[in-house]
């Protein structure tokens, strides 16, 4: 990290001259597993605001409201997708910190983009900007030398801290500084994962959508989420009660948090008669989970509003869908990860394959569009386990398969297990000093990105062959098309089109260059047909 020093020998850094400027940086969020191999996903990718920056400016609004700051911080969003490049982006952000007498960069830090993000930051002049990082990648991998703070876990108490104590004697001391990593006079400080409760308390609305439509104006879903014209994410609850081994949630966000109801309708009110939006998507792990859940479909029904949600699928019962429906649900994405039930077991899902065929069955009679989550390359799979596996998906009345390739993640169990297998990995970016980091020029580009597959019997090549082939034959598939057609908004069938598309560009490439017959075979006689 950058020594605290740096800036305070300046004597250009103050709070208590006037209002600190703050600019919330969304950076890197789109570097998905699949655009950074191939470069013509890209064009699919989601652009939406990044609800953790927004809670964090609305907490410390009110923090100011309530007397516990001594100015209003300024808040501007910046969205990288706004500018032509890094370039112009810090540009345009450091022009606007210039003027204000403390100038803070907050940055959410993903493991995907931790070397880009890294090239960008590092041009800042860390003598007159104070760089704050966060998010789920710093809160396991905290060591980072291009900043000077590093907030783990939830940041609003943080982020108060740092705002009203910066730069004096009592920066770093008390329970709101728990969670802040920092380098003083040499002296090194790691603070603990942090959990709050701000989601639970803060006033509506929970979130400041405001500074992101000033920058990138209406949010963006992929074809397969999206629902009617102008929709909003939300979230209104923090972690999951599930244990899954590819998960990093709960580590962030500990236990559950459920924002209260009438806090919601306060939200609802502002997302959807101020800023008119038409449909709204939940962002949380498992909406299922709500501690007033029956309250919550009630009053989303009373807003006559289509939504989309996340669930397990232990929960979804013929009947609860019929509500979910009622409540004007149309779109769940599914946690089913695999239908083989050591697959199921070995990732601690605690549920059943009937339990996944269910949830899906019972979600479709009741008119709502399953995004199933669907994930390869556990290290028992072989080629014919996961072709068994896939056929079983094909069986099912599934609207949009969201595959995955396994990825040991950071902090997570699934990277605890591939680190016994590989040692090496315990000294990616000097483990010891909680800097883990993908390395693509060590383990390549292909998913999982930068690191290596954990699948025994399966090259890293072939699984993302094997991958390729799934996503091309479940889309390319015409009785596939006809549930497509059923559930996708009428404006948004061309961008259908162009994914169907996609794949059979694909679908020809792997017939070309497959190196397993069965995934050249498969995709021959799928060309073939259509």
């Amino acid at each position: 990290m950058i020594d605290l020093e740096t800036i305070r020998a300046t004597n250009a850094f103050s709070l208590s001259e006037g209002p600190p400027r703050i600019a919330l940086v969304h950076h890197g969020f789109r570097s998905t597993q699949l655009a950074a191999h191939d470069k013509r996903s890209s064009r699919f990718s989601a652009r939406y605001p990044s609800l953790g920056l927004l809670n964090i400016a609305r907490s410390a609004q009110v923090d100011f409201e309530e007397g516990r700051l001594a100015f209003e911080p300024e808040f501007r969003y910046f969205d990288e997708d706004c500018y032509e490049d890094d370039e112009a982006l810090l540009s345009k952000m450091l022009a606007w910190l210039d003027t204000a007498p403390a100038r803070f960069l907050m940055v959410g830090l993903y493991s995907l983009a931790f070397d880009r993000t890294a090239s960008m930051l590092r041009k800042v002049n860390g003598d007159r900007y104070c760089i704050v990082v966060g998010g789920a990648h710093p809160t396991v991998a905290p060591n980072v030398d291009f900043a000077h703070l590093v907030v783990r876990g939830e940041g609003a108490a943080a982020v108060r801290h740092i705002l009203s104590t910066f730069m004096t004697d009592g920066f770093g001391e008390g329970p709101d500084a728990a969670g802040i990593c920092y380098l003083q006079n040499g002296i090194e400080h790691i603070g603990r994962t942090v959990f709050d409760r701000s989601l639970e308390k803060l006033p509506a609305p929970a979130f400041r959508y405001d500074l992101s439509r000033e920058e990138t104006g209406t949010a963006k879903e992929r074809w397969w989420k999206s629902l009617g014209h102008n929709q909003q994410i939300y979230i209104c609850t923090q972690s999951c009660r599930a244990r899954c081994t590819f998960c990093s949630t709960y580590l962030i966000h500990g236990k559950l948090v459920s924002r209260p109801v009438d806090k919601i309708a306060g939200d609802m009110d502002y997302i959807i008669n101020d800023l008119g939006h038409d449909a709204l998507q939940f962002h949380d792990d498992d909406i299922l989970q709500h501690e007033e859940f029956d309250e919550l479909l009630h009053l989303l029904q009373s807003k006559s509003i289509q939504w989309s949600c996340n669930a397990r699928s232990e929960f979804i019962t013929p009947e609860l869908a019929s509500r979910l429906y009622a409540a004007g649900c149309r779109r769940v994405f599914l946690g089913a990860e695999s239908f083989d039930q050591r697959s199921l077991d070995y990732y601690r899902k605690e549920t059943t394959v009937d339990m996944n065929r269910q949830a899906v069955r019972a979600l479709d009679v009741a008119g709502i569009g399953v995004v199933c989550g669907y994930i390869i390359g556990a290290p028992h799979d072989t080629v014919d386990s996961l072709l068994r596996d896939f056929d079983e998906v094909l069986s099912l009345p599934i609207y949009f398969l969201a595959a995955a390739i396994l990825t040991p993640d950071i902090g997570t169990v699934e990277f605890g297990r591939a680190a016994q297998r590989f040692p090496e990995l315990k000294a990616l970016g000097d483990e010891p000093r909680l800097n883990v980091r993908p390395r693509p020029d060590l383990y390549g580009s292909k998913a999982p990105y930068g690191l290596p597959t954990v699948a025994e019997a399966i090259s890293k090549d072939d699984l993302n062959d094997l991958y390729g082939m799934i996503n091309c034959a479940f889309f390319l598939r015409w009785d596939a098309w006809a549930r497509i057609e059923r559930y996708t908004p009428p404006h948004l069938v061309n961008e259908a089109l162009a994914w169907r598309t996609f794949h059979e560009s694909r679908a020809l490439e792997l017939v070309q260059q497959a190196r397993l017959s069965v995934v050249r075979d498969r995709m021959q006689a799928l060309l073939e047909v259509l």
